[in-house]
């Protein structure tokens, strides 16, 4: 906002004039500024000087202003009057997004002065002023109080920094109040003390024979040795903002450390450890680490109607062969030092068969799909009541917090985290609820529906009727538990080496590697790499990796396909005529020919 005052000056007469000058030495005619006043000075008869104003003055004649050039005479009563203009400052207090400061924007307030200075005689008397600015500070200690306490500014005020603002004449901002931020805690971590790849290979040089016995070296421990240890995720520190209220810290990561099978937790829940001798592993499903220790089974002979198909959730060790319409399957690998033949062998891990495979199908990883609709939810409970454990224990223990309001118990305060930061998980009950619902009879776990009760009392129906923390400490442990129970570990990488495969389909998550003669009317499917060391006649290898053939097709011409993405590598020895290779959609038709005659030979084709 911008405001004018004036200064005048005494009027300018022809008695002024002759004061001026005394001798009359000058007729003129002209006029001229001295002291502030206009001095004009003619012949009697004229002509008359002319005087011309300029922004910042009112030239005043005969009680009219005149902004245009203007004839002023000796008998004309002629005022100038220069005009002083102020223009307003401006200034306010905002917050910040997090509440951690309280900023004050200032821009003064501007008095510009202006005079007029003494000018030399002229016909034409162009007026001029010298302008001089003052700034002055755009508030007062009692407004800027009266500010901060309107907008509820009661935590870390910078008196000093306040002090300085109201007597300061810049444009600039000062933050005038600073609150705690929240410190954030520390996540937990589960260490595992043992190697998370199940085998080392051995790799051969290619003259060597290969020892099916030294393939693999596996990961194995003893009982009683402590396979992983949990560390337990620190809790931050509330802050506070410029308003005084209380800053949430992020709630800190959790895990879970649970076992499966040979292994067994320390009382304290921290520690896994071997109940028995044999393989290591673990799985991870979001925020749980679960531990097993897996055994091996040893079956001496042969796989036959003597034995019956052998199921085993561990490693299945098979000294003999497994013969016609048998069935192994293992939650493991599986080692074979015969031959499989018109059989079906299935693992979780990898398949080692020392002999050949004979009109069989092998098939090594596969993806478990127990429940997994149902994982979410019950991972979204586990996850969130653990955090509003957290959450309640700082709100109890912050010196701004009144405990005499939770005398009837902590219901308030678990509705009031459930309508806010934590309101997902009553529609994460809801939602499990009716997953289960829907499940088939007899399929619902002993003890799921009592679990599912209490927590929709407790987080949907009736959360004021909530007592004590322990409650909700005890569907935290229960959730963990649920978790446990329906969590699945994808498959990892399992591969699948032979001697050699006849009239068989063999399958792999990982690699294939038939290191004998080689494969005859045979599919090969093979998430990453296909290596056939002999050769590869009729059938089709189907790999998401490189692919190395030593001899691909036949002399008659059998259909021979193989099939990769568009990254990778196919080496071929030396192919027959009609063999068919496809590396990411692009088709190459094989006339005979070695491959290095053809120059064919490249990634990506």
């Amino acid at each position: 906002m911008k405001e004018e005052t004036t200064r005048g000056s005494p009027e300018a007469t022809a008695s002024a004039v002759d004061n001026a000058f005394p001798d009359g030495e000058a007729v003129g005619p002209y006029a001229f500024v001295k002291q502030g006043c206009l001095v004009v000075r003619h012949r009697p008869e004229g002509p008359y000087p002319v005087v011309v104003p300029c922004p910042g003055v009112r030239l005043i004649v005969n009680g009219r202003e005149c902004i245009q050039p203007t004839p002023v005479s000796m008998k004309d009563t002629v005022r100038v009057e220069t005009v002083e203009e102020r223009r307003e400052g401006k200034w306010s207090v905002t917050v910040s997004s997090d509440g951690l400061q309280a900023i004050l924007q200032m821009r003064p307030t501007v008095v510009v002065h202006r005079e007029l200075p003494d000018l030399p005689p002229a016909r034409i008397l162009q007026l001029s002023v010298v302008e001089q600015e003052e700034c002055l500070p755009p508030l007062t200690w009692d407004e800027l109080l009266q500010e901060l306490s309107r907008l509820g500014i009661n935590y870390g005020i910078d008196w000093e920094a306040c002090s300085r603002s109201v007597t300061s004449c810049a444009e600039e901002e000062v933050i005038v109040a600073r609150g705690i931020p929240a410190e954030p805690g520390k996540d937990g971590r589960v260490e595992l003390l043992f190697s998370s790849n199940p085998r080392v290979p051995v790799l051969a040089e290619e003259d060597e024979t290969v020892d099916f016995r030294k393939r693999y070296v596996f990961t194995s421990v003893e009982a009683g040795e402590i396979l992983a240890v949990k560390h337990p995720p620190e809790s931050g520190h509330p802050g506070t903002s410029v308003k005084g209220e209380v800053i949430m810290p992020p709630s800190p990561r959790d895990f879970i450390l649970s076992v499966g099978e040979g292994a067994v937790l320390t009382s304290d829940g921290e520690r896994a450890v071997a109940a028995r001798s044999g393989r290591p592993a673990a799985s991870r499903w979001r925020n749980m680490v679960k531990v097993s220790v897996l055994p091996e089974l040893v079956h001496a002979g042969d796989v036959d109607l003597a034995s019956g198909n052998i199921v085993f959730k561990g490693d299945i060790l098979i000294a003999g062969n497994v013969t016609e319409r048998m069935a192994v399957e293992a939650g493991g690998n599986v080692r074979v030092g015969g031959l499989v033949s018109g059989a079906r062998v299935q693992a979780t891990g990898s398949i080692l068969i020392r002999g050949n495979i004979l009109s069989s199908v092998v098939i090594a990883g596969r993806v478990p799909a127990f429940l997994q609709r149902m994982l979410p939810q019950v991972h979204a409970l586990a996850v969130g009541l653990q955090e509003m454990i957290m959450a309640i224990r700082q709100l109890l223990g912050h010196p701004a917090f009144k405990q005499g309001d939770l005398k009837g118990g902590i219901g308030p305060l678990v509705k009031l985290l459930l309508e806010g930061k934590f309101r997902h998980l009553p529609a994460a009950a809801n939602t499990f609820k009716k997953q289960v619902e829907t499940m088939p009879p007899g399929m619902a776990a002993e003890g799921l529906e009592e679990f599912i009760r209490e927590v929709e009392r407790a987080l949907v129906r009736s959360p004021l009727a909530v007592r004590e923390l322990q409650e909700i400490e005890t569907l935290a442990r229960r959730a963990g538990e649920w978790e446990q129970v329906f969590a699945f570990s994808p498959s990892a990488e399992s591969d699948v080496v032979a001697s050699s495969v006849h009239n068989s389909t063999v399958i792999a998550t990982g690699d294939v590697r038939v290191v004998g003669s080689g494969c005859y009317i045979s599919q090969i499917q093979a998430g990453k790499k296909v290596t056939v060391s002999g050769v590869f006649r009729g059938g089709e290898i189907q790999a998401g990796g490189d692919v190395h053939v030593g001899e691909l097709g036949s002399k008659g011409g059998a259909t021979t396909r193989v099939v990769t993405g568009p990254a990778a590598v196919v080496t071929v020895g030396y192919a027959f005529e009609n063999a068919l290779v496809l590396v990411g959609g692009l088709t190459v038709l094989i006339k005979g020919k070695k491959m290095s005659d053809c120059g064919w030979i490249k990634k990506g084709i």
